[in-house]
This record gives C-alpha cells, structure tokens and sequence, in this order.
C-alpha cells in the first residue's frame, strides 16, 4: 500500500493540541468571526485563536497572550482572556451595537452594505510578558518545603542572603536597579489585525436571525504611526522619530534660539526584536553642536525596546540660545543607544539635521519663519 505522507501529517495535525487551521502561512496571523442582526444592528465578534506566534522579547518569554477587539467607529473595546499558548484558541464572543444610518423614507429598508459601510474591525495583539526569574524561584523553593522548620530556615538563610547581596549592590549605582524595575513592560504590542466588513461575507444564516461570516485570517501587521502625505512613508530599518524644531530671533541678533523637541519613537517589529538582542534598556539623546562643540543636550530615562514610544514635550526638549551670525554652524545630533553588560556603549541609529543634511528643507524652513514650529520625521541610519 502506498504511503502518503500528506495523509500522514494530516493526521498528526488533528491530533494536535491548540491546532488551527489558518491560512497556512508561517507569519503571525489572527482568525475570527462574526454574526450580525440587520434588525437590532448587534454585531457579535468571535475571536478564534492565533498561530505563530513570538514568545522570546530579549531577556522575557512570553507568559501569555491577549487579544483587543473594537469596532470603528464605535467606542466600545474589549479584551479576550489570557492565553499561555504561542497557539492560542480562545474562541471569546463579543457583542458590538452598529450606529444607525438613517433612511430616506420611514418606511424605507437599509440593505445590508449600507448598513455596514464604513465600519472596520480592529484586533491588536498583545503578549504578556513572564514574571521575572527571581520571583518564580521563590514560589517554587516556597512550594518545595515540607516542614514549618525547614521553612524557618530557609527564611533565616535567604535573609542572610538577600542582605549580603544588598550589599554588593549598593556599590553599584542606585538608579540602574530603579530603572530596570520602572522601565520593564508587562505588556508588549506584537500588531495588529484590521477587516474592513463586506457584505458578501455574510452568507451563513444562523439560529435567531443571524447571518454570518466565515472564519477569517488575517495576518498580524506591524503598527506604526501614519506620516503626512509630504513625507517619506518607506519603512525606515532602524527606527523614525518624529521631533519639532523651532527656532526664534532676538531684536538684537544676539539671543535667538535654536529648539528641538522629540515626541515619539516608531519602528517595526523586526527592528524592535533586533534591538532585544542587546539585552539592555535604550535611551535618547538630542545633542545642540555650535561648532562641532556639543553645547547642550537632552537625554531620556532608560526605556525597553518597543514599536512605539512618546516622551512629554515639557520635558523632552533641548534649547540653545545663540548669535544670529552663527546659525550656520549650528548642528542637531541625535542617538538611539544603550549600554550592554560590559557597560560599553552602543549606538543603534543616528541622525544629524543641518544645513547640510537630509532635512535642510526644514531647517531651512525654520530659519525663514521665526516663531513656527516644523514637526517632521527623522530617518536614523
């Protein structure tokens, strides 16, 4: 008899636990469902589960993963339970009330893609990251113990213990271990999922007056902030930050000032995974150079990698005041950097704005127009 080798993985797949049919991509993707009552506008979502995917971010494995769902417009969101599985099923209902669109006529019928015109689902996927190994040491050396006394002395041991590394610890600095606790996220955005709805999906009829979908997959996108239709909307490798610059003149010409402000970080996935590799938390800076001399800078609190960040404008800005005459040897630096665990630095993307650089149109820009904030998006290399 001959053997199949499809037949045969076929079968290893129905027999597998937390297996989904999917699409039969390898890349992250969703599936889900839904049911609508054209009477009563309830559109009722079904989430199904999710493959492929990541579960190691740097130093963290994933605990588990959650799913938001909404439905634009709308206001109503809601999150699915916690799943451990890199192939989770949750196959979770939520229920969503459709605005109304007005009819011409009292009497008049709105068809079915005139009810749905407009709306879009939206599922973001979050993984939600292991408890550090410190803790779960503990629970499991608490659980391990038989007795009240070998419990009180172990208690006394990792008193002494845990003093004695105290110890060690306040040699170093204070504000690496405070830090590391503030910065580190519990939750880490992998993407999302958007489905605009069409009508011609809905061709199941249900019990109690559905109608409804098929399982549908989509794939789990990278999110990114949008750029204006002036800019560059490729991707960058290494990161985008959108900052403002300002500039202002003095009566004089010998108190203008030069201003940057860094609002928020961006990049993909892929980027994000990358700098996970150096497993140390990043940081910012925004240099102002006068001739070549580094005057005066800004730089943030250690943060983890993620796809997307944003800082307080207050206080995630750099000011130089300068002589008019000497505007044209003013420079903007700019580094993504972090400190591995020789405490040897590593620059991960930079950026310089001039006269003389990929962004002299708006510094131009900002020279001519005293008083008016540019806000653009800065590429690093």
């Amino acid at each position: 008899m001959a053997f199949s080798f499809n037949k045969f993985k076929s079968f290893l797949n129905t027999n597998k636990d937390n297996q989904l049919a999917g699409s039969g991509s390898a890349d992250p993707e969703i599936g889900f469902k839904l049911s609508l009552h054209p009477s009563s506008k309830n559109l009722f979502v079904t989430v199904i589960g999710a493959r492929n995917l990541p579960s190691l971010f740097g130093l963290s494995r994933a605990h588990g993963y959650l799913v938001k769902v909404k439905i634009f417009p709308g206001e109503n969101k809601y999150e699915t339970a916690l799943q451990q599985s890199s192939w989770p099923i949750w196959n979770e209902d939520f229920k969503f009330q459709l605005k109304p669109k007005d009819a011409k006529k009292p009497n008049e019928k709105v068809d079915l893609q005139s009810q749905l015109a407009g709306h879009f689902l939206s599922l973001t996927i979050y993984a939600v990251l292991e408890a550090p190994k410190l803790e779960t040491d503990k629970k499991k050396g608490a659980k391990t113990l038989d007795s009240k006394a070998t419990m009180k002395l172990m208690n006394d041991e990792e008193t002494k213990t845990k003093s004695s590394l105290l110890e060690k610890i306040s040699s170093f600095k204070s504000t690496k271990s405070d830090v590391s606790q503030k910065t580190i996220e519990k939750r880490r955005t992998l993407g999302a999922a958007t489905w605009n709805f069409d009508s011609k999906l809905f061709q199941n009829d249900l019990k109690n007056g559905l109608i409804g979908t098929p399982d549908i997959w989509r794939p789990i996108n990278a999110i990114a902030s949008g750029l204006n239709s002036t800019e560059n909307r490729r991707e960058n490798k290494k990161g985008q930050l959108e900052v403002t610059l300002l500039y202002c003149s003095s009566e004089d010409g010998f108190n203008d000032t030069v201003q940057l402000t860094v609002n928020r970080l961006r990049c993909s996935v892929h980027t994000m995974h990358e700098q996970e590799q150096y497993k140390a938390p990043l940081y910012l800076k925004a240099t102002i150079l006068e001739a070549s001399k580094a005057e005066c800078y800004w730089k943030s609190e250690r943060f983890m990698p993620t796809i997307s960040a944003r800082w307080d404008p207050k206080s995630a800005t750099v000011k130089l005041v300068v002589f008019k005459a000497n505007l044209n040897k003013v420079s903007i630096y700019i580094s993504l950097g972090c400190k591995n665990k020789m405490a040897k630095k590593e620059i991960l993307g930079k950026a310089t704005i001039e006269e003389k650089s990929a962004y002299s149109d708006s510094w131009k820009e900002c020279l001519r127009q005293p008083g008016i904030p540019k806000t653009f998006w800065v590429n690093f290399e």
